[in-house]
Parts: C-alpha cells; structure tokens; sequence
C-alpha cells in the first residue's frame, strides 16, 4: 500500500521539542517503520527546517514538503484546503491518515482521521471564536467522509458516537502509548543549574489554556500553604501560553504567590524528564482529556498523580492515583496534603503506576494502527 501520513503537527525532533498531536504522529511513525516493511510511507511536512533524516533513512518511507507553505500563519485556509488534496492526488495513494482530528476539505480519497479529543463541542467557551468553521463544518464532514475513525480512548469513541451518531462499526479505539524515558541520560547538571530548585515541588505540565483549570489548581496550592505554614512547596508550571492565559497569572498575582509558583515556558524533552524525575507529585486537574498522555508520561516516570476524575483519566490511571473533583478547589487542595502527609501511598502510587504504564506502547499502537491500514486495502 501507498499510505500517506500528514507530519505537519511534529515539531523539532532534533532538538527535543515534542508536544501533543506531534508527539503522537513522531512516535507513531517511528515504530510504524521498525514494524513494517512492505507499505510505501509518504511522510508530509511543512518545509525542510524538520529534522526527516530519522525517518528518510527508511527504505520504504519518503519524506515530501508542501512548497510555500513554511510560514502557514499567513496562508488563507481555504488555499491550504485546495493546494494540499493536489499535492496529495499526485502521490497516488492508497490511503491518507491525518492525525489531527480534521482532514482536507476538499480531498475525498481514502481516508482515515485520528480523534484526540472534543472538547471544543464540551465546552466552546475553552476555545477562541475563529475555530467556528473547523468546528462547525470541516471537523463533522472529516468524520462523514473518514473510512474509519481512530479514537485514542474509550471515552472519546463515546463522545463521538454521542455527538456525531457515529457506528461503533466505523471508530477503533487505539490507545497512545509511553515511550520509556527512563533510560535517557541527560545533563542533569546543566539543567540543575538553570532550574536551581531546592525545593520539594509539585509540577504541571500541558498548555496554558481554560481547560487545564489552572486558576483553581492555584487557588488550591495557595489553600495548601495557608494550611501548613512551614511547608517549603513550590509550584512548577511547565508549558506554552495557549489562548486566554492570562487569568492563570492574573491569579498568581493576586494571592501574592509569585514566589512560590514558577512558570517555566516551554520545556523542552531533556527538561521535561529532569522535572519529571525530580517532583514530589504530578498535578493535573484537567476539565477535559480525551486521553491524558501527560499523566501516563508522569506515572512511567515514577512520579505520584493528582488528576481529575472526568473524562478519559479514570480510564488511562484506573485506581491509580489520587482523583479530585476538578471543579471544586477543595478537592485539590485536600489530595495536595493528603499526598505530603502520607509517604506510603506515595510510595504505592509510584510502584503502581509504573505497572499501568508499562501497558500503553507506541508498538502496541503502532501494530494496532498497521492493522487498521491492512483491513483498507
């Protein structure tokens, strides 16, 4: 089979810069080469400043570049929603898979569409207006004209068919999985020294946006200090500015916690797995997750989870961590010093989360994924 795979969401491997929907697409494709030798891959990127040579080196795969289309910021959408179906025609291919909840308006060959999430029908308000037309029209008619549609949970196969009134028949669930970043050596000097926390800290890490329910995690923290006054915690928020943050720090303001909760930008994988390592617990009280991966990226590391009890998450950490009631401050508040005050559960919840970890693979996905190719042909 001719597959093609749009690579357009990956980011700067080389450098270590992995996130959400490009993670997913790197690490799927990288065990989708070791894994399969027949399929001819076209892998599709943006330009050439995204390091292909991982995958270039693959006899059966071939990296293509949509030409001037490097600065998409200034491209209209609805040339990119004609330009690519062209480029995409000339490679005659058995079969496209995007990634990204959406596919080319006007392609119509065979398709599939991976669904992370959908939030933005949970609750519009988490997302600026100019998503209207994805929302409204291109995300609906990606999932009419899909062949079939792969859901990374559970409960994003349920909301879809609740949403859409799609076929159990057309969604298969294929869970992400965890890449073992136990066994990566990094500087943890160098980054020692930029970081400089001595501290014991909870950390956070995801985009800063509405639905990450930041203002009530802050909130939380600073109840948590207030409750034990000695207590020396930090706060580490690790992520980029997404839409509406600036309540996040309007609110960090307010309650005169600039010394105590640290926003570090944007992280980059060796950072990510030196925080990780070293955090006395992960926080996540998310409003919505369509999968979670942070979460699972956390208990792989060995790290205690707080997070929320909606969504996909009870799904992906079973009974292994400490659930809370996202909307209720309290209920943070209260697993962030039940979580200090009792070093045996944290302890089981390290032992235990490494075990559910180690059940979510980017094999497993990928040969899952291969499958799904397979019954299209």
């Amino acid at each position: 089979m001719r597959i093609g795979i749009d690579c357009r969401y990956i980011l700067n491997v080389k450098h270590g810069e992995l996130a959400g929907v490009g993670h997913y697409v790197y690490f799927l494709i990288k065990y989708l080469l070791q894994i399969n030798k027949e399929n001819e891959y076209f892998l599709f990127f943006y330009n050439k400043d995204i390091n292909c040579e991982e995958f270039a080196s693959q006899k059966n795969a071939k990296c293509v570049y949509f030409p001037g289309l490097e600065n998409l910021g200034k491209i209209p959408f609805f040339y990119r929603h004609l330009f690519i179906p062209h480029i995409l025609k000339l490679y005659k291919l058995d079969l496209y898979h995007n990634p990204a909840n959406v596919l080319p308006f006007f392609y119509f060959g065979k398709s599939i569409v991976t669904v992370h999430d959908l939030a933005i029908y949970k609750n519009p308000n988490w997302f600026p207006a100019r998503q209207w037309f994805g929302k409204n029209i291109l995300m609906p008619f990606s999932f009419l004209k899909a062949k079939k549609i792969i859901a990374v949970s559970e409960n994003t196969a349920l909301d879809l068919m609740n949403e859409f009134k799609i076929s159990k028949e057309k969604i298969k669930v294929i869970h992400e999985g965890v890449e073992n970043y136990n066994k990566f050596i990094i500087e943890e000097e160098k980054i020692d020294q930029k970081f400089k926390f001595k501290e014991p800290y909870f950390l956070f890490i995801g985009t800063l946006e509405p639905r990450k329910n930041l203002t009530r995690l802050i909130e939380a923290f600073g109840q948590f200090i207030q409750s034990n006054k000695n207590n020396n915690f930090k706060l580490l928020l690790a992520g980029k500015k997404g839409w509406d943050y600036e309540p996040i720090f309007e609110t960090i303001k307010n309650l005169n916690l600039e010394e105590r909760i640290i926003y570090l930008g944007y992280v980059n994988l060796k950072e990510k797995i030196y925080l990780l390592r070293n955090s006395f617990a992960f926080v996540f009280p998310s409003l919505y997750e369509g999968f979670g991966l942070p979460i699972l990226e956390a208990m792989n590391m060995g790290v205690p989870i707080i997070t929320s009890n909606i969504s996909s998450i009870p799904e992906i950490v079973i009974d292994n961590a400490i659930l809370v009631e996202p909307y209720n401050t309290k209920s943070i508040r209260e697993a962030m010093i039940r979580i200090v005050a009792n070093p045996g559960l944290r302890e089981s919840l390290i032992i235990k989360g490494k075990g559910i970890a180690k059940n979510f693979t980017w094999q497993n996905c990928a040969q899952k994924t291969l499958s799904l190719y397979k019954s299209l042909k």
